[in-house]
C-alpha cells in the first residue's frame, strides 16, 4: 500500500483513521461574523480554507469567492457600486458580479457590450443572518435548513436571546473540538479561573458515558462519580494546599445530579453536555436559564474561530436587562475571555504527533469515531466508517 502524505504528517495521525478532514466538514452551516461587524463595506472572511467576500445590499446578504478572475484582485476591496442590484464591483477595472449566482454582469472598462460577460462566473455561497450572526454554507451540496441544524437555544426569539462573540485560535479546529470531549481537563486547567477560584475543585476521576443523540447530530456525555481530592503516593494530594477554596460549590462547581435539576424537570432539557457535528459543544446550566454553545469554525488548517454563543432564557424585560449587564461586566470577561483563553493557550501549544490516550479520554475517542462515521460528506464522496478499535 502506498504511503500518503497523511500517513507521515504528525498533524493527521490522530484523525486519518477516522476520516476527519484537516479543514473541517464542508456540508454544514458555520457562523463567520457577528451581524454588527458587517456594515456598508464588503467584508472578507476565510472558511475551510476558502476566501469569501460577504456584503449587504439593502436588507439582503450576498457572498462570493473573494477573487476577481480578471487579474486576481480581492473583491472585498471593492463595493456594491450599483445599489439595489445585489452586485459587487472590483476596484481594479470595474468587473461587476451578481451576488445571486456569481455571473459577470459587466466589465466596465470593456464597455456595455463586452463579450466576456457571457463567459465568466465565480462561485457564490449561501449566506444567512440569524441570531445576531452571519452564517455561511461552504459545501457543494444543497444547504440544509439553518434553523433545523442549530441547537434549540440559538435564535429562538420567543424563548431565548443571544449574545455572540468570538476569538481566533492559532490551531487546527480538531484540537479545539477534542478539548470539549469531556476529557476532564477543566478540573485541572480551569480551577484558577475567576468563576471557580474560590470553589472546591470540580470532581475528577469520573466515569464518562458517551452516547449518540437520537437526532443523529452528535453525542451526549453523562458524568458519574468522581472525587474532589485524592492522594498521590510519593507526591501528596490534589488539590495541593489550596486553602482559599472556602465557597460552597455553585455554577460549574455544583455537582448535584442533572436529572434532579430545574433544567431537566422544568424545561425538559435532556443533557447538560452535548457535542454536535460539525464541531460545537453545548453546555447548559442546572437552572436551565442559560446555555453556552461554543462553535469551532475552521478558517484554514492552522486557524480556528471559536464562537462563544451565549444564550439567555427570556424571563421578562427586567431580567434581560440584568443578564445583558451581567454579561458585559462579569461573564464576558470571566468566561469568554479568561476561562476560554486558558484553553486557547494550551490548544495553541499542541505539538502534533502520536498520542497515548487514557481513561480520561473516553469522550474524545467516542467523538472521533462518531464524527468520522456520521458527518455529511460532499455529493459523490463515499461515507467512511472509522475502525472501532482505533483511538
Amino acid at each position: 500500500m502506498a504511503v500518503t502524505e497523511a500517513d507521515t504528517d504528525p498533524m493527521e495521525m490522530p484523525y486519518r483513521a477516522h476520516g476527519i478532514p484537516t479543514l473541517g466538514f464542508s456540508e454544514y452551516w458555520y457562523p463567520v461574523l457577528t451581524a454588527e461587524e458587517l456594515g456598508r463595506k464588503p467584508k472578507p472572511v476565510k472558511l475551510l480554507g476558502q476566501d469569501i467576500v460577504v456584503w449587504r445590499d439593502g436588507a439582503k446578504l450576498y457572498a462570493l469567492e473573494d477573487r476577481c478572475p480578471h487579474r486576481g484582485v480581492k473583491l472585498s476591496l471593492g463595493e456594491c457600486y450599483y445599489k439595489g442590484s445585489g452586485s459587487i464591483t472590483c476596484p481594479y477595472h470595474g468587473w461587476t458580479f451578481s451576488g445571486t449566482d456569481g455571473k459577470l454582469l459587466a466589465a466596465i472598462m470593456d464597455g456595455p457590450d463586452a463579450p466576456i460577460t457571457r463567459k465568466v462566473t465565480i462561485r457564490h455561497y449561501p449566506v444567512r443572518e440569524f441570531a445576531e450572526m452571519i452564517w455561511l454554507w461552504p459545501g457543494e451540496g444543497e444547504p440544509a435548513a439553518l434553523e433545523e441544524e442549530l441547537p434549540q437555544f440559538i435564535g429562538r426569539q420567543d424563548s431565548f436571546f443571544t449574545i455572540p462573540m468570538y476569538t481566533d485560535y492559532k490551531c487546527n479546529w480538531r484540537w479545539l473540538v477534542d478539548n470539549w470531549g469531556n476529557d476532564q481537563h477543566a478540573q485541572f486547567v480551569h480551577r484558577s479561573s475567576p468563576e471557580l477560584f474560590f470553589q472546591p475543585v470540580l470532581p475528577f476521576i469520573m466515569t464518562i458515558e458517551p452516547k449518540p443523540l437520537a437526532n443523529g447530530k452528535g453525542m451526549a456525555f453523562k458524568r458519574l462519580g468522581g472525587v474532589t481530592s485524592a492522594e498521590f503516593p510519593g507526591l501528596g494530594t490534589f488539590p495541593n494546599r489550596e486553602w482559599w477554596r472556602f465557597m460552597k460549590p455553585t455554577g460549574r462547581g455544583n455537582i448535584r445530579g442533572f436529572e434532579n435539576s430545574k433544567a431537566h424537570k422544568v424545561y425538559g432539557i435532556e443533557n447538560q453536555s452535548e457535542l454536535w457535528l460539525p464541531g460545537l459543544v453545548i453546555v447548559g446550566r442546572l437552572s436551565g436559564e442559560y446555555c453556552l454553545v461554543q462553535w469551532a469554525v475552521p478558517l484554514d488548517a492552522h486557524t480556528t474561530r471559536c464562537f462563544n454563543i451565549n444564550n439567555f432564557r427570556r424571563l421578562g424585560a427586567l431580567r434581560e436587562w440584568y443578564d445583558r449587564i451581567h454579561y458585559k461586566l462579569w461573564r464576558g470577561w470571566a468566561h469568554d475571555r479568561i476561562f476560554s483563553d486558558q484553553d486557547k493557550v494550551l490548544v495553541e501549544a499542541v505539538v502534533p504527533g502520536p498520542e497515548r490516550l487514557s481513561k480520561s479520554d473516553v469522550g474524545v475517542i467516542a467523538w472521533r469515531k462518531f464524527a468520522g462515521a456520521n458527518a455529511r460528506r460532499p455529493p459523490g464522496q463515499v461515507q467512511r466508517e472509522a475502525p472501532r478499535d482505533v483511538a
